[in-house]
């Protein structure tokens, strides 16, 4: 399987992210193999990962006419005392201006910034130098990694993504396989230099999200420089990742077969995700969370507190002992910290810090710490209204939360007339869990990162739900609809069953297939299979229903076949041409 780090940004058209698509392409060695691509998306304020399966890339040039026309013409004449500049010409020497800059930044970190299509700009350079000056020494003078690059847009398939609204990109890639005979799990790392590449598209954000993103591609490219630190036994036993074997269709006994490392359905928290990003992110594949994970152990004041394990492994091996946070050694539990800041923000009146602290609450999945503080917070507002300040602050700040109880606070001071439907809108986060959104847009949107395997006798299916909180929050069930088909036969069918959520979830699902289909069947020994799985939302009050589009996945059932791989699995990992000897 081979992974590329990337980052990407939807269209405005679309709220939150890109479903996943999966495409099975054949290698040299006879093994039906997996490319994926790993991605942020986004809009605005939110952010989704976006796992694409590729073949081959190819190029999108995408220069505007404007530039374009500029660039030709006489508005970049030379400075002069007697020159009229018009408003949007730069005033000053651009040129040497970008050089020194360039150097500085060099001088302070040990990389090259290359122009590659596109021209690093004097402010573009400030923020990125911001963003390194964050980091420990151990980012800086990275022996593989030499240049950070800048580019109009990404090399990339043109299946999966608008080639302009991806951010940066983190390269090489590689592939997972699991050799037979020696009972190794292997990494392949394709034959690619160390990179960064930064995109038109990352500096269009804002200043927070810039920053975070530059910082999550970094890390990525640390985690390569030291062998993968993420495929390390202890990351993946800490962060409770297994190891998934995956059957080629055309494969025989005893031959090597593909491998994933999949999340732990019933663990709530992964590392935990930007404000732009859905709770799931970090669920995708131990790379996303452990540069998730880099990045909260520098911004999100309440990491050592949810992660500990990960807090305590990152400041060993990644951070060299910095600390950007004090530690309150009176404090045992996470549950314990929130609460407390919560009730001194609250007591003093400070409502900001109050929305301050929901959004940290926010970035992971803690039901009933949630519905303890919405609790405190409308307690805190009272029957009547004493400030608008107030009302709206609170109010806006439940927005960040994923119970159906800080929807209905905000519904009945819209009724009270306290707070507008309009001021809630305007919030993001708001807009994100609003009626028309989930109704017309992410009710629509099919799960994704569908994975067959059988375990004890029976046969399950395990994906990823990012709309299953908010379905949640506007008080829908879940219906996974599922159907499984013979390939090429007129989809005769074989089986098909159903599983209801009421009580939402941290966005990663299992569902026995035994258990809910609707008879009993047996798999057929060697034949080519396909799944589909769709969501069904329905509200168990105005009984509204919406459907999702299909997912799918192909695969085969052999009965010697053993999907559950070892723990801890071991990892080798080899790079090409002995850029870095090989590590386990």
């Amino acid at each position: 399987m081979t992974i590329i780090f990337k980052s990407i940004i939807i269209s405005p058209i679309y709220y939150f992210f890109i479903l996943n698509h999966i495409e099975l392409i054949r290698i040299n060695f006879g093994l039906v193999a997996f490319k994926k691509n790993i991605c942020y998306s986004s809009i605005t304020n939110n952010f989704k990962l976006m796992t694409c399966f590729m073949i081959s890339a190819h190029r999108f040039l995408c220069f505007s006419l404007f530039f374009f026309i500029f660039s030709f013409g006489d508005l970049y004449a030379q400075d002069s005392d007697t020159s009229k500049r018009p408003f949007y010409q730069y005033k000053g020497n651009y040129g040497e201006e970008v050089v020194a800059k360039k150097s500085k930044f060099k001088s302070a970190f040990g990389y090259n910034l290359i122009d590659m299509g596109r021209n690093w700009s004097p402010i573009e350079i400030d923020v990125i130098h911001a963003a390194f000056e964050q980091f420990p020494p151990g980012f800086y003078k990275i022996p593989t990694l030499k240049n950070l690059y800048r580019l109009n847009n990404i090399v990339l398939n043109a299946e999966n993504a608008p080639a302009d609204d991806i951010p940066a990109a983190t390269l090489p890639s590689f592939t997972t396989i699991y050799e037979n005979i020696s009972e190794s799990y292997r990494v392949f790392v394709e034959k690619q230099e160390l990179r960064v590449e930064l995109y038109n598209p990352l500096f269009h954000e804002d200043r927070i999200d810039l920053i975070n993103i530059i910082q999550h591609e970094m890390a990525h490219a640390f985690d390569f420089s030291k062998g993968f630190l993420s495929f390390s036994d202890e990351w993946i036993s800490l962060t409770k990742f297994k190891v998934l074997h995956i059957f080629a269709l055309d494969g025989v006994r005893d031959s090597d077969s593909l491998y994933s490392l999949v999340n732990d359905p019933k663990i709530n928290n992964y590392a935990p995700t930007a404000r732009r990003n859905i709770s799931t992110y970090s669920r995708q594949n131990p790379q996303e969370d452990f540069a998730n994970s880099v990045t909260a152990y520098i911004h999100y004041p309440y990491f050592r507190y949810t992660h500990s394990a990960r807090y305590k492994f990152l400041k060993k091996n990644v951070f060299e002992g910095k600390e950007y946070f004090s530690n309150d050694s009176s404090i045992n539990s996470f549950e314990e910290k929130i609460n407390s800041d919560i009730e001194k923000s609250l007591n003093s009146g400070a409502w900001v810090e109050v929305r301050a602290i929901l959004v940290e609450l926010g970035r992971g999945y803690f039901p009933e710490i949630e519905k303890k503080i919405i609790r405190r917070i409308k307690r805190a507002l009272g029957v009547m209204s004493v400030s608008r300040e107030k009302d709206i602050t609170l109010s806006l700040a439940t927005c960040y939360l994923m119970q159906p109880e800080g929807l209905e606070l905000r519904k009945n001071l819209i009724r009270s007339h306290r707070i507008s439907v309009k001021e809630v809108l305007s919030e993001p986060q708001c807009f994100r869990y609003a009626r028309d959104t989930f109704e017309k847009q992410l009710s629509k949107w099919a799960p994704s990162n569908l994975y067959f395997f059988q375990d004890g006798g029976n046969s399950f299916i395990q994906f990823v739900d990012p709309v299953l909180a908010v379905a949640h929050v506007r008080g829908f069930d879940t219906e996974y609809v599922w159907k499984i088909f013979f390939e090429g036969e007129g989809r005769i069918l074989l089986a098909e069953g159903s599983s209801v959520w009421e009580k939402g979830g941290n966005g990663s699902v299992e569902i026995n297939l035994n258990k809910s289909s609707t008879r009993d069947f047996e798999f057929p020994e060697g034949k080519i299979l396909r799944i589909e799985l769709m969501a069904k939302r329905t509200h168990p009050i105005n009984f509204k229903s919406f459907e999702s589009e299909r997912t799918g996945a192909r695969f085969v059932v052999q009965p010697w076949f053993s999907y559950i791989g070892r723990n801890p699995p071991n990892i080798s990992v080899t790079f090409p041409m002995n850029v870095l000897k090989n590590v386990h």
